[in-house]
């Protein structure tokens, strides 16, 4: 008696799960579109680097779009982070002086803000506000055929649409999250004070003594990595857009979870490059 070949053993299996069949080809499906999307965006890079370098970009428009991150999303920004530094010295302060360690309150909760806390707090808020706006603005364009126009009028849509987004994500987020960070610690230090009766004095210069240049410089790379990371991923989704009106919100949600994943990986790496070696 023949045997079947293996691959027809497993379709066979499969046909008995069909819910575990659509899944595995749905995130079939999903993990290809992600890794083409990717590779688009390195693409992408590659082309901005060099319109950068040759000085090749529009400063009115680079203006403009630092604007809407830096401005606009600034105070879901503060809100994140502040309450996040309110909530750590909730959970620590009282409990750490009891203890008779409230030199290190202060510290304790500066370094989570400095590390951490604002720049993915921080980042979090950008995709939410602008990443997602950027994906669902571009993809209406792609689908209107309005980026069509643009190639018909010789203008690049990578340089013209992409390009300023994605600097102005590299240089407004860590302006933005250095000024986050600050508001969280000083929202721990208010709490501190309320709760555990620690005086301002004490808080700051436990914070001063405990922050190192290379916590700033840390908490300012991984600000511009995850800049880039954000606006790069929801304008090529949007920019490559194909469909209809559907697919708006379809490169919207692509948008956000993909580069919420992206950050979760490289924020692990940025930090173990900068704190895990020795």
């Amino acid at each position: 008696m023949m045997t079947k070949p293996q691959p027809e053993k497993l379709r066979e299996k499969l046909r008995l799960f069909p819910f575990t069949r659509r899944a595995l080809t749905a995130m079939g499906r999903e993990w290809s579109v992600f890794l083409d999307t990717l590779g688009t965006a390195v693409y992408n890079a590659r082309e901005i680097a060099g319109f950068f370098l040759t000085g090749r970009f529009g400063f009115k428009q680079f203006v403009q779009q630092l604007a809407f991150v830096g401005i606009d999303t600034i105070g879901i920004s503060l809100i994140m982070v502040v309450f996040s530094g309110m909530v750590i010295s909730l959970q620590i302060s009282r409990e750490m002086v009891r203890q008779g360690a409230a030199d290190y309150v202060g510290a304790l909760v500066s370094l989570a803000m400095i590390r951490e806390l604002a720049p993915i707090m921080t980042a979090f808020s950008v995709i939410a506000m602008a990443g997602s706006a950027y994906a669902a603005e571009l993809s209406t364009m792609q689908i209107t055929n309005q980026v069509s126009a643009l190639r018909v009028l010789h203008v690049n849509p990578i340089r013209y649409l992409v390009m300023p987004r994605v600097l102005a994500g590299i240089v407004a987020l860590p302006l933005m999250t250095v000024i986050t960070a600050v508001a969280g610690i000083m929202g721990g230090m208010v709490i501190a004070s309320l709760v555990a009766d620690l005086s301002y004095g004490k808080y700051l210069d436990s914070v001063w003594h405990q922050i190192e240049l290379r916590d700033i410089i840390a908490m300012m790379l991984k600000s511009s990595v995850f800049g880039f990371i954000v606006f790069s991923m929801a304008t090529t989704i949007g920019i490559n857009t194909t469909g209809g009106s559907r697919e708006v919100g379809v490169a919207t949600t692509r948008a956000v979870v993909w580069s919420f994943v992206l950050m979760a990986i490289f924020d692990y790496v940025l930090t173990f490059l900068i704190y895990g070696t020795k």
